[in-house]
This record gives structure tokens, sequence and C-alpha cells, in this order.
């Protein structure tokens, strides 16, 4: 059994968080494979959190209540940070109609697209992002979850039988199709893990080759690696436990 990772931010040997950030990376680099994307998945963890998560050298954030990113973002400090390590934020979870259209100027990537057709969370994705956002650089990334295991506790998600087929994406100027992502097992079984992180890659491989994969979480996201994960969603192996409920401003913040 793993040993509880302690939650203090502090340590006698320097912050707690640039130890955590260097231990992924170093284990990262064993394994071949230091150009993995770390997303640090901040939900219920306070601003200051990311700010020291930036300094550690994370650049990628991911959150699942629009609101709580609302409220979050603007209080992270951005001081001395050079453009090119400034944060960028990844909504984790299904993407919805009615938080899609708030989406644009928030999150700079989406990770769960389940349906691609007219009348799609994905559609009024891209016709709020056509009026929101205008700068020449901005834009949003989208991720197509793909459903590989019949728990019904995995809210979302496309069965691969429904996109095996697929060479085109819906897209415009302003939303793009980035990959892939799933899920492991909750069993967290490592033969069934790494059979679904497997299937997930021989699925891109075959309709979008050198598509982002964004699989594998704190418990699992070594497996992932080996299977080919571009992108790894990392939160209690960075921040420590999480949070009772969503991170909320104090009156005085």
């Amino acid at each position: 059994m793993s040993p509880a990772i302690p939650d203090s931010t502090d340590g006698p040997d320097g912050p707690e968080s640039s130890r955590r950030v260097a231990n992924i990376r170093a284990r990262l680099s064993a394994l071949g494979r230091p150009d993995v994307r770390i997303i640090a998945v901040s939900k219920t963890h306070g601003p200051e959190r990311i700010s020291e998560m930036l300094a550690a050298g994370i650049r990628d954030f991911g959150e699942n209540r629009q609101n709580e990113a609302r409220d979050k973002f603007p209080l992270v400090s951005l001081a001395g940070l050079p453009p090119d390590a400034r944060p960028i934020y990844h909504h984790i979870g299904p993407l919805q109609s009615g938080s899609a259209r708030g989406m644009p100027g928030l999150f700079q990537y989406v990770h769960g697209v389940s349906a691609l057709g007219a009348g799609s969370p994905l559609e009024t994705l891209m016709k709020a992002a056509e009026r929101k956002l205008q700068g020449p650089d901005e834009s949003i990334t989208y991720l197509i979850q793909v459903r590989l295991t019949d728990e019904k506790t995995k809210a979302g998600g496309m069965a691969a039988a429904e996109i095996q087929n697929l060479n085109i994406f819906p897209g415009n100027e302003r939303v793009r199709f980035g990959g892939f992502m799933t899920m492991g097992p909750e069993n967290q079984d490592p033969v069934q893990t790494r059979e679904v992180f497997h299937e997930l890659r021989e699925l891109r491989n075959r309709i979008a080759p050198g598509a982002e994969l964004s699989m594998g979480m704190s418990g699992d996201w070594e497996l992932a690696v080996a299977e080919g994960a571009t992108m790894i969603r990392i939160g209690t192996a960075l921040f420590g436990s999480r949070g009772p409920g969503p991170w909320a401003a104090q009156p005085n913040t």
C-alpha cells in the first residue's frame, strides 16, 4: 500500500510541491517519456496551490467546475512569470450544453466531448467560441472522451464503435480537435487498466495518428505512459488529499 501523501506544502528541504513535481518528472524520464504533459488537477484546491505548482514548473491545470474555476483563476499569482510560463487551463469532465457557453476565455482545453452531431454540447461550444474569442491565438482544443469500460459510474463518453470510422472531426477557427481521453477501470486492476489504455492508443492510431492521448491519473499514470499517453491528469500525487467540496473564495479574499 502506498504511503499517505502529506497535505503540507512545505517541508524541511523546501516546498513539498517542488519535490512532488520533481519526483513525477524523474519517473517520466526513467520511463523514457519526459515529453508527457502533466496536467495538475487542482479542483477543490485554492489559487495559492496553483501558484505553487506554477513556481515548480507545472503549466497545465485541470478543473471540473466552471463556477469554481471562474472565481479561482483571477486570484492565481502570475508575478514574474514570462508569457510562455502562464497557466493553461483544462476542463476535465463531461462537456454539457449548459456549461459549454461559458468555457471560451476560461479554458483552453476541454477533455470531455461525448457527442459530435448537430445540437451537441460541442456545437454550443463552437458557437460560443466564435462570439467570445477575438485574439489571433485564442482557441479551445477539445478531446473526445471514449468509454472503454461498462461501469455505470463513468459519466459520459462515446463508445469506440461510434468513432472508429471517423476521419473528419467537427471544428472551426476557434475550436479544434486535439485527440482522445479515457479513464481506467475503478478496480485499478493493472491488467485491465493497461488493456483499456492500449485500446485507446490503437483506436487513435487507426483514425487520428499523432493525436493526443489523455489517460492516466494518480493511481495508474505509469501504465498509461507505457501505453502511449501524451497527457496525464494528476491530482492527489501532486496536491495531496482533495478538499471535501468545491473551493470558494473567502469574504476577505
